[in-house]
């Protein structure tokens, strides 16, 4: 059904019937796994083999939306950097698309060796890797609800409601280094539950150790990981410091067991800062200057929105064909999770349930979720919002499965009785809401759904035309600087090679195409001296407006409108231009900028 669903919006079919067919064949898959996980009566090993499903049922949207190749932004960024490993023999390849990539080589790493052991083709070597960490991140999830709230069930519950966070079915499957890092994440809270809360001390210590190696294995891939892994350790390390403090404080005897809890988690966490700070500063010094300016800029934003009554932000599901039924869905998810979060403090504040102080510690880290949705509306924060989702929900998912394994079988007085009957009700509708809430939420249509081709996207402007013409510019050229609209520059450097120009305010490339006058002798120099010496030109983004409303990045000048014809038309005159190369809808120019440089 899912793959029916995608072949129906590659044949132009209306939105309101692929969404239809879609869903139908996630309900299919998705909602039998959970009931199944929901069960009082479902043994450990059904349960295990429940997960296994949960996992598969969530790979398998995203593997059938691009089996073959890279499709997502990051995707191509990735493959990229492992050609070139695998070509080479050596890690660290500079990466034209992502360039942080070449400081964190796990990815491509992992990929090239599964190839060598495996034989597979690179692209299905690194989506094999990116399914079996996918699945076993799971298994995680449901050791450390487990190990938090002392049953299976909260376990395979805590498992459930984290394998439909936001990212989990389209965003965390794609072939990148966050897919990979974010279930190794997983596995370093698990095994630290574990450690922290084991009495046996050689246990501990293997358990540590294992931790360490995990870690590293995070740290050479992926940044954000590494920094979000060190936030949810420091939010529990604290939180069961403090709060055997506070018990201390209130005259209750504190035991050995909860100072070792704290120790170990402080350890965890001075184990992760060491081996950290030890790859940022010996190989990957730019990663800072990279992450920096993402917090400063929302922060900004959400200050400039809140003095303008909301004016400059981004407006949610604009340009969406997403039907309505599925607004409203992905509205309610952050609903249905803050009054799911309401219960569990009701009953921490009735004294139904005393959770210990590390399940206190994960509950406060998912709150963290409440936090990052204003920063949906910034445009710089928008990323980065949905990008913690995939690890603060760990702490929403022990907080759900705290409220559905300890309601009270004589019910609880909120406003009204609520039974365990009713409260059956609520998991089923919390699993439904958050299902096709958050899959809704995640990414938009073009990332969803293959549809017919759309320029201005990332993933549906991509065609063969420009793969065919991208692998003969690197038959023909070689391994050269480009020019070119941020679409086409995807498949350019993913497929040839190529190292595409970065455009903006200090370097504005732009002028070439999106203006209808000579490039200015400022930037003919740059271009010169930088070793630019091709243009390469879509005449689709004089055709359509993009989809994304760019075609040079958020810097372009003419944003939110179609590169006027003329501008590209002239280029065939231009006495600094060569056309080289062609084939119905792109141009290849050579650059002659070297009289202007020289003439400045």
């Amino acid at each position: 059904m899912i793959g029916y669903s995608y072949r129906l919006s590659g044949l132009g079919a209306a939105a309101s019937t692929y969404y239809a067919v879609f869903w139908l064949g996630m309900f299919a898959g998705a909602l039998p796994v959970a009931a199944k996980l929901f069960m009082h009566n479902t043994s450990r090993a059904d349960r295990g083999w429940s997960i296994l499903m949960l996992g598969a049922v969530t790979m398998v949207p995203k593997l059938l939306r691009n089996p073959d190749g890279p499709r997502y932004h990051d995707e191509y960024a990735h493959w990229r950097e492992a050609l070139d490993v695998a070509a080479t023999g050596q890690l660290f390849q500079p990466n034209t698309l992502i360039p942080i990539v070449e400081f964190f080589p796990g990815t491509s790493g992992l990929t090239v060796a599964v190839q060598s052991v495996s034989g597979l083709s690179l692209w299905t070597a690194g989506l094999a890797a990116v399914a079996t960490l996918h699945i076993c991140g799971l298994f995680a999830v449901f050791v450390l609800g487990d190990r938090l709230l002392g049953s299976p069930r909260a376990g395979a519950i805590a498992a459930c409601v984290y394998g439909l966070n936001p990212s989990a079915v389209y965003f965390d499957t794609q072939y990148a280094y966050e897919s990979l890092a974010v279930n190794l994440f997983l596995w370093v809270l698990a095994l630290g539950s574990i450690a922290a809360t084991t009495p046996y001390r050689g246990r501990r210590l293997r358990t540590v150790a294992a931790v360490a190696l995990l870690t590293a294995a995070i740290v050479v891939t992926h940044h954000l990981t590494t920094v979000f892994l060190i936030v949810a350790l420091a939010t529990v390390a604290g939180a069961v410091t403090a709060g055997t403090a506070l018990l201390r404080r209130r005259g209750v005897g504190i035991g050995r067991q909860s100072l070792r809890v704290a120790t170990t988690w402080w350890v965890i966490l001075g184990v992760v800062l060491s081996i950290a700070a030890v790859w940022i500063w010996f190989f990957a010094r730019p990663t800072l200057d990279y992450l920096s300016p993402y917090f400063g800029n929302s922060v900004d934003q959400l200050q400039s929105m809140a003095q303008k009554s909301g004016s400059g932000g981004r407006k949610l599901l604009s340009a969406s064909v997403q039907p309505l039924w599925e607004r409203v869905f992905t509205a309610g998810a952050p609903a249905a999770l803050l009054g799911t979060t309401i219960l569990a403090a009701l009953l921490v504040r009735r004294r139904v349930v005393r959770p210990n102080l590390t399940t206190f510690g994960f509950a406060l880290f998912g709150l963290l979720y409440f936090v990052s949705l204003p920063f949906i509306l910034a445009p710089s924060g928008a990323e980065g919002a949905r990008r913690s989702w995939g690890f603060v929900y760990v702490g929403i998912a022990i907080v759900a499965a705290m409220v559905v394994t300890r309601w009270p079988a004589e019910g609880l007085h909120f406003f009204v009785l609520i039974r365990q009957r009713a409260m059956a009700v609520w998991s089923a509708v919390l699993i439904v809401v958050l299902l096709v809430g958050n899959v809704a939420g995640g990414l938009n249509d073009p990332y969803r759904f293959p549809g017919p081709f759309r320029w201005g996207t990332d993933t549906n402007s991509a065609t063969r035309e420009n793969r065919v013409l991208a692998e003969q510019m690197h038959a023909q050229f070689g391994r050269v600087k480009v020019v070119s609209d941020r679409y086409t520059a995807l498949q350019l450097a993913a497929n040839g090679g190529m190292i595409m120009a970065a455009p903006s305010p200090g370097f504005p490339a732009w002028e070439l195409t999106q203006t209808d006058a000579d490039p200015s002798s400022e930037l003919a120099e740059m271009l010169w001296t930088s070793d630019y010496r091709y243009l390469v030109v879509n005449v689709h983004m004089g055709e359509q407006i993009p989809f994304n409303g760019h075609n040079f990045g958020e810097h372009d000048p003419l944003l939110g409108d179609k590169t006027p014809m003329p501008n590209l038309d002239r280029l065939d005159a231009a006495p600094w231009a060569t056309r080289v190369l062609s084939t119905e809808s792109i141009r290849v120019y050579r650059l002659h900028l070297e009289r202007d440089s020289e003439a400045r």
